[in-house]
């Protein structure tokens, strides 16, 4: 299961407890005004931060009762990495939005924090040092290489070799491929700390996404079993001469360059050219969907 979901939720000027369920569409975002602490919680799954800044970019935003030289400046921002760094592959993490935590891009305004992530079944590989991690699917969200606990990898390890559990370097191993195999060895990453007995902790997320495809005239009914919503992308119109092409004549498959993007969230929609328009008149045409179901997670804002 894999959750594409990002959240638009501002706390008062004095901070409150908020608790919701919440779902959403794919383009918002979460935002924690300074001084106050974000808390989320994915139940069964693991955040993985696509971006997070701290500071203004706009007026509007965590504005209440704040006086209009601290809203003035809204080119003023910081890219918040240590967001990603607390917060991926974990269910549950808490992070204040202060100068303390990421420094202060613009002194004297009132800022905020803004994240964009996924919230997603993200896999945990481990491999000890010397043996080999086999990673097939998806792309690799974080890894390190290091040793942050006495447990992991330690069964006949001298106990000298383990008690070092602030050693780590972050890389990643895969640059970008969905596929590779990595040897756990300081001649691969460095040796963050000699003489203690390392491991490589790979974080990495496999998307499981569907597609559907409804001709023109009929309808698209998308479902997502025991979640609560879905996200993802579609076109309406014709990208080839095959698909929906059963008894139509050659005419109405000719133009193969001929689609709109349809940016509507729904569970049943009829294919018309009424609901999306007419991309390319003349010409027999389909919605074409892919999408990701997702469930509902819980968020609070202290």
């Amino acid at each position: 299961l894999f959750c594409l979901i990002s959240i638009s939720l501002l706390s008062a000027l004095n901070p409150l407890h908020i608790q919701q369920i919440l779902v959403g569409s794919n383009k918002k975002s979460l935002v924690a005004c300074e001084g106050t602490v974000a808390r989320l919680h994915c139940e069964g799954q693991a955040i993985y931060v696509t971006s997070a800044t701290y500071g203004r970019t706009d007026k509007k935003t965590c504005s209440a009762g704040r006086p209009a030289d601290q809203l003035e400046n809204t080119e003023c921002f910081t890219y918040a990495e240590e967001v990603g760094e607390r917060c991926n592959g974990k269910q549950w993490c808490k992070v204040k939005a202060s100068n303390y935590v990421f420094g202060d891009p613009c002194y004297g305004t009132y800022k905020y924090l803004e994240n964009q992530g996924q919230f997603a079944g993200i896999r945990t590989v481990v491999a000890c040092e010397g043996s080999e991690a086999h990673l097939s699917c998806g792309k690799v969200t974080g890894a390190k290489y290091g040793r942050s606990d006495r447990m992991t990898c330690s069964y006949g390890i001298p106990a000298e070799q383990t008690k070092n559990t602030n050693c780590a370097t972050r890389q990643n191993p895969c640059e970008g491929r969905s596929a590779c195999d990595v040897l756990a060895s300081s001649a691969v990453f460095g040796d963050p700390c000699v003489g203690t007995y390392k491991y490589l902790e790979v974080l990495y997320l496999c998307e499981k996404k569907k597609s559907l495809v409804a001709c023109e005239g009929t309808v698209a009914r998308l479902h997502c079993g025991k979640v609560t919503g879905f996200t993802g992308r579609a076109t309406y119109g014709r990208t080839d001469k095959k698909t929906c092409s059963a008894g139509r004549p050659a005419d109405q498959l000719e133009n193969t360059e001929c689609f709109t993007y349809v940016y509507q969230t729904w569970c049943k929609v009829k294919a018309s050219n009424y609901v999306f328009g007419d991309p390319c008149y003349g010409t027999y045409k389909y919605l074409e969907v892919e999408y990701i179901c997702y469930g509902e997670f819980r968020l609070s804002l202290h």
